[in-house]
């Protein structure tokens, strides 16, 4: 287990450094005053001007040097630290992905399940037409529908109107549980976007676990359908489904961009649509890096999850 744990924590590093050196060659390529924009990204001026490789590979050292340091320059439009602007929306990115993806993991999987017990009926093909539509809807398109649901619902039936913009109330809160009605929604919306994809291969999984042998064996020996179905089948379904989920990672963080934005919440993918919209070029490249390195570490920890749930994978025994 330590050699598989090793391995995968060098293909981070080497994923880790493929993602800072991309950043760095699209800034040091793209068309215009390339080296101003990486003066503004905290490169000097001795590494970021003149011609030649030479001239490239110094500012390239240096940018390294700076990420190792947490150091990713100052916004141009604000002059704060590009480090402290994503810092301070990043916990609430992470709380609306993680939020989400837990929704999207809890409704893909129990109904996957349930379409897969009644396959080829009216309410399998119904679901299934349902979790194409939400798998292939825009995040964003997804989230004005329940914006509108949730402004007309209340008019009609008295319901209580959950939050449909910020973070949390004026005036800052107090505890947890006042920042989560303002997480409701737009983690819904995420979950509805990625639950649809997980329904689908849960479904799919199941149907092709449920006819194997030792479920046959299963339900031969007289157990309850609930347990064939939960400890036997699901338990088999969900080790590739924890690959899959590290797959969705980039969706789920793609999607957080524009759900922040609907939902008018702080957040990076926010903070980054508005430094494109002000050519705050450090911001974006910070963002950009700082969403790749979630990718790599979100990857890492489903492969070792993976690891740890399959025994196959580690021949010398856990102990």
């Amino acid at each position: 287990m330590i050699r598989f744990i090793a391995g995968r924590l060098a293909t981070a590093l080497v994923l880790s450094l493929g993602v800072a050196s991309v950043t760095f060659a699209l800034l040091w390529f793209a068309p215009g005053d390339s080296r101003a924009w990486l003066l503004l990204a905290g490169i000097d001026g001795s590494a970021a001007t003149g011609a030649g490789s030479e001239s490239g590979l110094g500012a390239y050292l240096q940018w390294l040097t700076r990420l190792l340091r947490g150091d990713l320059g100052t916004s141009e439009s604000t002059g704060r630290a590009v480090a402290e602007v994503l810092g301070s929306a990043l916990p609430h990115t992470l709380a609306l992905s993680i939020s989400g993806l837990l929704l999207a993991a809890l409704f893909g999987v129990s109904t996957g399940v349930y379409q897969a017990r009644r396959s080829g009926t009216r309410a399998d093909r119904a679901l299934g037409a349902a979790s194409t539509v939400l798998y292939s809807a825009p995040s964003f398109w997804v989230g004005i529908v329940l914006i509108g649901a949730f402004v007309s619902l209340p008019g009609r039936f008295g319901l209580r109107l959950l939050p449909l913009s910020g973070v949390a109330p004026a005036g800052g809160a107090a505890h947890v549980g006042q920042y989560l009605p303002y997480l409701v929604l737009p983690a819904l919306t995420l979950a509805l976007v990625v639950g649809g994809g997980v329904a689908r291969f849960t479904r799919a999984s199941m149907i092709d676990i449920l006819e194997q042998d030792f479920i046959r064996a299963a339900r031969a020996r007289g157990l309850p359908e609930r347990t064939v179905v939960i400890r036997h089948g699901l338990r088999t379904a969900l080790l590739p489904l924890i690959s899959l989920l590290g797959v969705y990672l980039p969706m789920l963080l793609t999607g957080t961009v524009f759900v922040e934005v609907v939902f008018e919440r702080v957040g990076v993918g926010r903070e980054m649509l508005l430094a494109i919209l002000r050519q705050d070029v450090p911001v974006v490249a910070g963002g950009a890096l700082l969403f790749g390195f979630v990718v790599v570490v979100g990857n890492l920890a489903a492969d070792l999850l993976y690891g740890w749930a399959d025994p196959r994978l580690d021949p010398v025994g856990r102990g």
